[in-house]
């Protein structure tokens, strides 16, 4: 093996920002909840349900403004892959790298379903007892759109949270570090290490708060 893919197995980096890490483990513990408040369809859980939904919004909205000025390995231009580059990872032809082809794949399909979801959730109706916090300003039609899919879509998140969880139950199973980066905020790579951007982070989440504060009751 060359020297230099072994120092970058031995160097650990700082790649995950706290801020990054913080948002990961509150995303992921809300689109827990939200799907189970959803699946288990008691109607005393819908505020509930609404309410995390409504919390997944900021969440997403932090994420994308993370995404254009938060920490190195955060930022959207680290999350460029293609089909060749999943292939190569499988194969074990792609270097080190912060982020894998097929957990950029992932990601970014797991952040569009959820942003589909959490999106079509603000217009969704039961037309009778609940309903999303901009029903008011969408045609009914458009509505029974919106929750023809809400209704149906959460399904392809289910998929795609037990795909990215088993993949983690796989590295682990090969003693791979890669699933305690999220903890440790570290990996085996020979790129500069990430600033946190504390400040940015404290106008990223206010920016966020305050659109999930705008929205009606």
């Amino acid at each position: 093996m060359p020297a230099a893919a072994d120092d970058a197995r031995s160097t650990k980096t700082l790649i995950w920002d706290w801020p990054l890490r913080i948002w990961h483990w509150a995303f992921a513990i809300v689109v827990v909840f939200s799907l189970t408040t959803g699946l288990i369809g008691d109607i005393g859980l819908l505020e509930w349900h609404i309410r995390s939904g409504t919390l997944a919004l900021g969440l997403l909205a932090f994420r994308i403004g993370w995404a254009i000025w938060g920490g190195l390995y955060a930022r959207i231009r680290n999350y460029r892959t293609s089909p060749r580059a999943i292939l190569n990872h499988f194969r074990g032809r792609n270097p080190p790298a912060p982020h894998t082809a097929p957990g950029i794949a992932l990601v970014g399909l797991l952040l569009a379903v959820v942003t589909l979801q959490v999106g079509t959730g603000l217009f969704a109706t039961d037309e009778i007892f609940t309903e999303g916090p901009l029903r008011q300003w969408v045609s009914l039609e458009f509505a029974r759109n919106a929750t023809f899919i809400h209704n149906r879509a959460h399904w392809l998140i289910v998929a795609l949270v037990s795909t990215h969880v088993a993949a983690h139950i796989v590295y682990g199973a090969m003693r791979d570090p890669t699933p305690l980066s999220m903890f440790t905020g570290t990996k085996a790579v020979d790129v500069p290490p990430t600033p946190h951007y504390a400040w940015r982070a404290a106008a990223t989440l206010l920016a966020a708060a305050l659109l999930v504060v705008a929205l009606p009751d």
